[in-house]
């Protein structure tokens, strides 16, 4: 991390680079009088500056991350409620231009980088490992793509196709995981070339880039579970059995910031932007349960409202309605987890001890589902107190004193409803991971649509303007207008196989 200010002021040239989708067949009919001798070339972009603003602009800079994961997938999953008289997506209504710009920064930017990693370095033996760690990165990038929309351009994208084709989840799934068992079995300790500190997840790590493609390797089996389940006790059998998984909060996949881990603004935590704009309180889903369950993150996760009382805003409300409340009336997030400071998670290992519970609990492992149940729920409390400390530490702010909160969470993992009960052990499984994934909405909310879980309210729809008649969560996002004009044939052969272009279509794994 020492070098990482460094890296991301030298972002801005990432930008540049990231325009030049330069391949060798551009020059191979033109003689050598036509190649500028200063022109950027291919053999001379720096690899290592592509792939750090590649995994800080994938991770999701504030723009994306407010229009995408907050005012969609955040609303989704009710951790927010919208406190302003505008933002339909709270109300299940479709706002295209953030939908575009998630879309258009997507192909364009970070993936398109991320692309350009794996060819410059799929042809050097000695940056096989550099190339193995872009793959996986990919598929990370690439998931969340697919499971916010559906069928989407992948095997034709990223290749200067201007009219790509939509292939179908199913076979996107099936590559993806592919591309995480072949990157894995492609690392070797011969290469010599590494990111080092430019990569800023892992540090170049072989070893933590195998355990994170594994955990998402696992993440993504488990996403079949109801559509194929064969495949999917495949997958997840192995990675399980190979023991190569996230085994500590400190190999979580995070993407770490602050300004000592460098002077760009974007180098910030996104939340800590999104949450000074005072758009949003803390929803009614959200609130009632950790108050109601004595939840020790409640005071973690959020700030009360003016009288120091935890009271969640419902969601959906039209802007009648909501103009009628007070903001001051509603708890909000905190400033630990949507602190500048704080980290982004990624891929955390209480989310891959859940999948575990699962998994053990489906007879697709070993182990005992309700030890890696409690166990996730001890190391999504332990990943925030460890956040508490380092923030501290960091920024000499002091926060209150959670001292008491280990005994409390002791005492929370035997409360009726909390302590594990096999008959509900989905429900509270995913329940808790949705608890644990907190601000990162895309995760739960592709969760809840695979198993129903966990259990949301419905929103009032009192104008009747909702998409899906308020009491159905969207089970996908509607494709950009823009494509109709830019790739009709290609989303219209999409739409045509996946079903209608409306918020009420299921994708291919959603079946539950």
């Amino acid at each position: 991390m020492k070098k990482l200010q460094n890296i991301i002021a030298k972002l801005g040239f990432g930008i540049f680079i990231g325009m030049l989708i330069v391949s060798s067949s551009c020059t191979e009919n033109f003689d050598d009088l036509n190649v500028s001798p200063t022109a950027v070339q291919r053999d001379r972009i720096n690899e290592d500056i592509l792939f750090t603003r590649a995994l800080v602009y994938g991770a999701l800079r504030y723009t994306e991350f407010q229009r995408a994961k907050h005012l969609y997938a955040n609303k989704y999953i009710q951790y927010y409620a919208v406190s302003v008289d505008r933002f339909e997506t709270d109300r299940y209504i479709t706002r295209n231009d953030w939908l575009t710009d998630y879309w258009t920064e997507a192909y364009a930017d970070y993936l398109m980088q991320t692309q350009q990693v794996i060819e410059i370095t799929a042809e050097d033996p000695n940056k096989i490992n550099k190339n193995a760690m872009a793959r996986i990165w990919k598929v990370f990038l690439m998931h969340r793509v697919t499971d916010f929309w559906g069928d989407v351009p992948y095997f034709d994208a990223l290749s200067g196709n201007e009219t790509p084709a939509y292939d179908a989840q199913e076979e996107i799934y099936h590559d993806m995981l592919n591309e995480l068992v072949e990157a894995v079995e492609s690392f070797t300790s011969e290469a010599s070339s590494s990111f080092g500190s430019s990569d800023i997840l892992y540090g170049g790590s072989i070893d933590h880039w195998t355990k994170f493609a594994n955990s998402l390797r696992l993440r993504l089996g488990m996403r079949l579970s109801n559509v194929d389940p064969g495949r999917a006790q495949e997958h997840i059998s192995a990675v399980i059995s190979s023991g190569a998984l996230i085994s500590s909060n400190s190999e979580s996949a995070i993407m770490p910031y602050g300004r000592d881990f460098g002077s760009a603004d974007e180098n910030i935590q996104p939340m800590s932007i999104i949450k000074s704009f005072n758009e949003y309180r803390a929803s009614r889903t959200l609130v009632d349960f950790l108050r109601e369950n004595e939840d020790p993150r409640l005071t973690i996760y959020l700030e009360p409202n003016q009288s120091g009382e935890f009271v969640g805003l419902q969601n959906g409300l039209n802007p009648e309605e909501v103009n009628q409340v007070s903001e001051d009336d509603f708890a909000r997030d905190s400033d630990i987890i949507s602190n500048t400071h704080a980290p982004s998670v990624l891929l955390s290992f209480s989310e891959v001890l859940f999948l575990q519970a699962e998994a053990a609990h489906r007879g697709w492992a070993g182990g005992s589902p309700a030890a890696l149940y409690e166990d996730g729920i001890r190391y999504s409390v332990n990943f925030w107190l460890d956040v508490v400390r380092d923030l501290e530490s960091r920024t000499s702010t002091t926060f209150p004193d959670f001292s008491d909160v280990p005994t409390q969470l002791e005492s929370y993992l035997q409360r009726p409803g909390i302590a594990f009960d096999a008959a509900n052990a989905i429900e509270q499984i995913i329940t808790q991971k949705w608890l644990a994934s907190i601000n990162q909405g895309f995760e739960p909310y592709a969760e809840y649509r695979r198993t129903g879980f966990p259990n949301l309210n419905p929103i009032p729809n009192t104008d009747g303007l909702s998409e899906t008649g308020g009491s159905d969560v969207p089970r996908r996002v509607r494709y950009p207008i823009e494509e109709q004009a830019l790739n009709g044939e290609s989303l219209n052969a999409a739409i045509n196989r996946q079903g209608p272009d409306l918020p009420t279509t299921r994708i291919w794994w959603d079946v539950q």
